[in-house]
Parts: C-alpha cells; structure tokens; sequence
C-alpha cells in the first residue's frame, strides 16, 4: 500500500491519478561559482602543483648537478693548460731547431759588423719556408736585438732582463709568453752555435696565442677557451681585451661582461689567483667560468686564460625533458578538464536533485521529493539516506493520518486509551471506597482526578491534574490484592521508576515519582493522548504498510535507548505501546524490567512476562539478555503486519509451550500480500535460538529501514 493510498481513512478509495498539491517552487538560483567550476580548479591546481612541483624540484636538482659536473670539468683545465703549452712548446723548439743550424744564418750572426738587413731577409725566409712564426728575432752576444722581421729595419732592443733570451745566451733553449702590441705568444730561444760550440747570438721565434691555438686548446679540455691580455701596466687598473678565442662573435660580449668585474679582474691579472668557477652571463646564456693568470717570461701578470662551459648547453637534454614534462602536464590539464567535467557532473546532477528534492521536503511536498541516485559513493549514499529521511516523513504523514481516521476519536478533546478499553461503572472503577483515587476528589493531596483511562494487571490507571505541577498526569494504582499475593511487587514497582528514570527517550513514557498515601502505592507518569498498539491492531482491517513501518522502526528506538543503559523491558507486546494523535509512540511499563546485571529481583525459576510475546528463554526461567526484548518486538510486528498472534492455545501455558518448542507459522499464511523482506525480518527476530536472531535491536531497525513500503 502506498503512502498516498495510507491517507486516506479506512474504507475510503481513490479516484483517477493522484494529483500533485501544493507549492511549485522555481528553480534555485545558480551558484556564483559551481561545483563543477571548483572540481575543475581543484583537479587544475593539483597537476599544476604536482607537474610544476615535480619540475621545479628538478631543475634545481639538475642545475646542481649540471654545475657540479661543469665544476669538476673546469678544475681539470689547469693541468690541461699546462700539457698544452709544454706540448706546444716542444713543437716549436723543433722548427727553431733547423733555423739556428742554418749555416748561413750562423755566418752573418758571426760578422763584424752585423749586417741587419741580411739577417732579416734570411729570418723571413726561415720564417715562409719552416717555422711558420709569427716573428723571428735575433739577437748578439749581448742580448740586444738587432733583427725582427715584423719590425722595420733598424729595430733594436736590450733584452738582456728577458730570461728567454738570456737563458739562450747561456746555451740553453727556452720559452715563455711574451706580451707585445695587445697580443701573447709563445715565445721559443736557442742559441747561435760557431762551430758547434761558441754561443755568438740568440734566434727567438714568436707564434701568436690566437683563435687557432685556443680551438685546439678546446679539442682537449672540451671547453670554449678565450685568452685576455692586458693592455694596462703593473701599476694601473686592468684593462683586458680578448686575444684569442673560440667564441668569435661573442667577442665583445665577453670582453664587456669581463670588464664589470672589477674584483674578479684585480684577483686574476694583478694578484694572479687561479678563480672558478664563477658565472658569467654572455647575451643571455650563463656560462661558468675557470681564470687561469698568465705570467710573461719576466714573470709579469700579462693576461688570463679561460675556460667556459654553458649551463644551457650542459641542461639541454634535461631542457628536452622538461619541455616533454610541460607538455604532459598540458596534457593532463586537459585530460584533467574532461574528467573533471565528468566526475563534476556525476557529483553535481544529483546534488541538483538533492537540493530541488529539499526544496520540496521543505513545502511539505513528500511525494516530489524522491531522488532516484544508484550510485555507492557518497553520494549515492547520501542520496539513499535522503529518501530513507523522506520515507520516514511519509511514514510519519501516514501514522498521523492513520490515527486520526480511527473510530476511536483520538484527538485533542478525546481520552485515553492506555490499557485496554474500560467499561463504564466496571468493579473498582467508580464508587470504590478506601483510598482508591475517586473521580471528582482531590487525591494524595495534589492530585485531581477526572477520569479512568483503563485497568491492568497490576492497578487502574487515572487521568488527573497535578496541582504543584500544574500539569496533567496518569496515575497508575497497586492493587492491594496483588501486591498481597505477590510479596515482590512493590519491588517492582520502586525498581519501574529507578529503571525509566535513566531513560530519556522521545519513545520511552517519562515516570515522574512513586508515592504512597494511607498504605496505597501509586506512580505518576506522563499523559499522552493516545491508543494503545493493541487496540489499533484489533481493528476490522490491516494496518497499511507504511503506518506498521513507522510503528516498528519507534519501537526499535525506544528500546535501543532502554538497551543502552543496560535496562532488558521483559514485557514487550502491544498492551504497553502508545500511539500519539500526533503519530508518536511511547514504550511505557517497566514494572517488569530490570538491569541485566541485576539477579534475585524474581525468585529462581519465576516466569514474568505475557505469554502471548514471552520469549522461549523467558517461559524457562532462564537469565534474559536483550535478545529476549527482541524475540518479543518480533511477535509484536507479527502482530502489527498480519492482524493476528503467531501462536494461540486453550490456556496461557499452551501459548507459552508453542513459543518454546514450536516454529513460528510463515507470515504469509497469514497475510499473504505482506512483503518477503518483512517476513524474513519477522521470522528472524523469532528464532528460538537467541544466537541467530538480531543480536540487537540497531540491527533490526538497520533492516527495517531497507524496506520501502
């Protein structure tokens, strides 16, 4: 049966199509900035992060070790410079060699006078035909030189300081570098021999340290290579110019860039420190730079030596991976925008439909408000306990419904059903004498009583006004005659209201105090308008589906908040359920129950209970645990879903065997168009075995609320 068709009062059908009331709310305004829009900024922000992250921590790391490795490359290039020249000058003496054992060159370096003209036409041919130098020079036993073929003639100089040529004078061969007109050379010096042994002149040859020395100095330090000369003197400011080198365009470039280095130039050309590496920025690129001082054969600082390697170069194949990095995560962003498209829609179209479903919760149009999602993320699952909450309300709408179309009138002027239906001028009831409340009287001094709401077991029930409350109460009585009987039942009653004090629950009865006046005992508990469950299940036809739903997911709450304090009720059935005008559901009558670590309250092998909804433990004395309560909340929805008890008998004792050694009849014997799930939930609760039954009642209201009436 639907919610809709619950509404409506008993015997009442309807009509055509069920037509749909109420507000029509617009939709609502759009976000200024949708989740869809987030999910995307987010999921962007994290490639971004994670690519650029990932680059970032790379480059440096690669930039570290690209400059560690251009370090370590640099510092070799002092050794290296020095195998060069030592290679070089061996070369060298080599070709001045056959100069000086020309026997012409001898006989003019031995006339008297020396004859310049002739000794440098003789140079120059040396100079064509086998050195290859730049300059020859000549010079007397004196060490001044009276020939140079790159000078004009008349050329002459004392170089009697200059070691190359004084070392020469003195039989041996020798070099340096020479530092003349903005340029170095290697300068080599052998002497003139007469006759083989006789030093009568010096030969020195000069070759230019230029952009061909520094290629092939490149070849082997596998650097580029620029040679700086100094044009200032010793006592001046340097001054470099670039003399050789493998970067012809960047000529000026790196004579500038040299230049703005004031501190790197006074240590390398006039304190002659070996300096690197150190960054250079040449149009652009960072190169790292190793400056080797150069001295002169004089031992003056004439120039540098240096060695660069570019960063960008050395980075180039990381350059390449990075680049694919950046095009990855460009990539990703976009493979990143058509996922998030897709997860943002899956996540925001029900989101939609969650808020328009609200909305409509919200108006009161329950019937509007399904939100059909089958997803099992969270949203699916926030989607399932949105229309669990909306089958809730309509269970709720449909108890309230219900309620009201009863014929017993329950309602805002109406009495109260509690126990039963009281017959009116029944024994006891009206007219009793004693301290029995009386209708009309004022009762333990602050109590008036209006009316009789029905007669248990135990006592009678009384509607009054309690005046230092000023609210209105039930009053429950102890029958003299049974507490006679039953020595232990005023126990019982003090242990009812110690044991309901401790439970604060919406579906529990509040009990207020228990008093006594002139020797009758009595409790005051809350007033509730209302029937009792059993009174509603007695009627000509079945409790709709949804209203027996909301009815056994109440009861499973009151009892978990009983449960949770450790109280076992030991007297469930529907005799001790209210209903509520208001489709509320109260639990009441602890009079029976006791804490699970209580023993000794009933004597050994003393049955407590109803027999109809006692448990099998139960009905053998056994010690109880709160599976008891639900072997008798399955009875109870027994009851609820197929309008009948599942075991009847000739006798109390009959019912009670029946529920210890027989199984239960199938509900759908019973009620053949109940639910199977119902049935199954029904059948599991009554197991004789409490160990295969729900082992508590949040169990069984979790199986509730998976079916949908």
């Amino acid at each position: 049966m639907s919610a809709t068709e619950a509404r409506l009062p008993p015997g009442a059908t309807q009509t055509g199509p069920p037509v749909r009331v109420g507000l029509k709310l617009p939709p609502p305004a759009p976000p200024r900035f949708s989740l869809r829009l987030k999910i995307f900024l987010a999921a962007a922000a994290l490639i971004l992060i994670a690519i650029g992250g990932a680059i970032a921590i790379s480059a440096v790391r690669a930039r570290r070790v690209a400059d560690e490795k251009i370090a370590d490359d640099l510092k070799k290039s002092g050794p290296a410079w020095e195998s060069f020249q030592q290679n070089r000058y061996g070369e060298l003496h080599r070709a001045l060699g056959v100069i000086v054992s020309n026997p012409g060159l001898i006989g003019l370096m031995t006339k008297d006078p020396l004859d310049p003209a002739s000794t440098i036409d003789t140079l120059k041919t040396e100079q064509a035909s086998s050195a290859r130098a730049d300059f020859l020079l000549a010079a007397d036993r004196q060490a001044v030189a009276f020939a140079r073929t790159d000078k004009p003639l008349g050329y002459s100089a004392n170089l009697s300081a200059v070691p190359t040529i004084a070392g020469a004078l003195a039989g041996d061969d020798t070099q340096g570098i020479w530092y003349s007109g903005g340029r170095l050379y290697h300068v080599v010096a052998a002497p003139v021999l007469e006759g083989g042994s006789r030093v009568v002149g010096v030969i020195a040859a000069g070759f230019q340290i230029n952009d061909e020395v520094a290629r092939n100095l490149k070849s082997l330090m596998n650097t580029e290579v620029v040679f700086l000369a100094d044009e200032a003197g010793p006592a001046d400011k340097p001054r470099p110019v670039v003399a050789a080198s493998t970067m012809h365009d960047l000529r000026p470039v790196i004579a500038d860039a040299v230049r703005r280095r004031g501190e790197l130039l006074e240590a390398v050309l006039r304190q002659g420190k070996t300096i690197g590496p150190l960054p250079l920025e040449l149009s652009g690129e960072t190169y790292l730079g190793y400056f080797l001082p150069i001295h002169s054969s004089t031992n003056q600082l004439v120039g540098a030596a240096v060695a660069l390697r570019s960063r960008e170069k050395e980075l180039a194949a990381f350059r390449q991976i990075q680049n694919t990095q950046v095009l990855t995560g460009i990539a990703a962003l976009l493979v990143a925008f058509l996922l998030s498209f897709f997860l943002a829609r899956r996540i925001t179209v029900p989101v939609d439909r969650l808020v328009r479903a609200t909305e409509e919760v919200r108006v009161g149009n329950l019937e509007e408000a399904d939100l059909p999602v089958e997803s099992k993320d969270e949203i699916g699952i926030l989607a399932r306990s949105f229309n669990a909450m909306i089958e809730e309300l309509k269970e709720k709408a449909a108890l309230e419904q219900y309620v009201r179309s009863l014929p017993f009138n329950v309602g805002a002027d109406a009495e109260t059903v509690v126990t039963g239906r009281v017959a009116t001028g029944a024994p006891g009831l009206t007219g009793a004498r004693g301290s029995e409340p009386q209708v009309g009287l004022l009762f333990a001094g602050r109590y008036d009583i209006q009316s009789v709401l029905g007669m248990g077991g135990m006592g009678v029930v009384y509607k009054a006004h309690d005046r230092d409350l000023d609210d209105m109460v039930a009053i429950k009585t102890l029958k003299s005659e049974a507490l006679s009987a039953d020595p232990t039942l005023l126990d019982r009653f003090k242990q009812e209201i110690r044991l309901a004090r401790r439970i604060t629950h919406p579906n529990i009865l509040r009990t207020h105090d228990l008093g006594e006046t002139n020797g009758l005992r009595y409790l005051s508990m809350e007033f509730v308008k209302g029937i009792t469950l059993k009174a509603m299940v007695e009627q000509d036809q079945l409790v709709p589906v949804p209203v027996a739903l909301r009815i056994s997911k109440q009861i499973c709450a009151g009892l978990a908040a009983a449960h949770e304090v450790g109280v076992i009720h030991r007297d469930i059935k529907p005799q001790n359920i209210i209903i509520e005008s208001t489709g509320g559901l109260k639990v009441m009558d602890f009079g029976i129950a006791r804490l699970t670590q209580d023993r000794g309250m009933t004597a050994t092998g003393t049955v407590v209970g109803t027999p109809d909804y006692m448990s099998p433990e139960q009905a053998r004395g056994l010690d109880l645990d709160f599976r008891s309560d639900i072997y008798s909340t399955g009875v109870v929805l027994y009851e609820l879903f197929t309008g009948s008890l599942p075991f009847e008998g000739d006798s109390p004792l009959a019912v009670v065997l029946k529920h210890v050694q027989e199984p239960p009849p199938s509900p759908q014997s019973k009620n053949p168009k109940i639910d199977p799930k119902i049935a199954a939930i029904i059948l599991k609760c009554m197991q004789k075995d409490p160990a295969e039954r729900y082992q508590t009642v949040n169990q069984l209201y979790e199986a509730l609320t998976r079916v949908t009436a």
